[in-house]
């Protein structure tokens, strides 16, 4: 039993239980399905589906290796990714994507061991500029915008 507890098994029952929770909660929803793909919460079923299809295969495949399980490493680490992430997903919509994708990157960058100050804030600029650049400014898609500025 000891070697299907390892971090692995950890993430892909996360992945799955995510998967069946928006699945699930997009059952009563009217814009989940392929009709209003151009509603700006539109989140298709069928990637869901595929979603919850290859998590299950990649968790059936993890729990039939025969390799001992190794400890669960950087618990700390993997505190600060879902605080981060749960104020990320948040803060988007008040703060606009491209500032709160620049903080995203500057917290989780480190914690996964990139530490150098210009690498971390051309990714922190660029990253998120080209995606605002590219989905609000040439294909008309946008994402959420700061309250300071619609440029970003």
């Amino acid at each position: 039993m000891s070697r299907h507890l390892n971090e692995r098994v950890f993430v892909l029952l996360a992945l799955l239980l995510s998967a069946v929770a928006l699945y699930r909660s997009s059952l009563t929803l009217s814009f989940s399905d392929v009709g209003s793909a151009h509603s700006p919460v539109f989140f298709p079923q069928i990637i869901l589906v595929l979603w919850i299809g290859l998590t299950v295969i990649a968790l059936g495949q993890t729990l039939m290796q025969s390799v001992k399980a190794q400890p669960i490493d950087g618990v700390f680490r993997l505190i600060i990714l879902v605080a981060a992430s749960i104020a990320y997903t948040n803060l988007l919509t008040m703060y606009g994507f491209f500032l709160t994708s620049a903080l995203f990157t500057l917290i989780c960058l480190p914690v996964f061991g990139m530490r150098h100050p210009a690498i971390l804030t051309g990714y922190a600029i660029a990253v998120p500029g080209a995606l605002v650049l590219l989905f609000n400014h040439v294909l008309g898609m946008p994402l959420p915008t700061s309250p300071f500025t619609h440029y970003f």
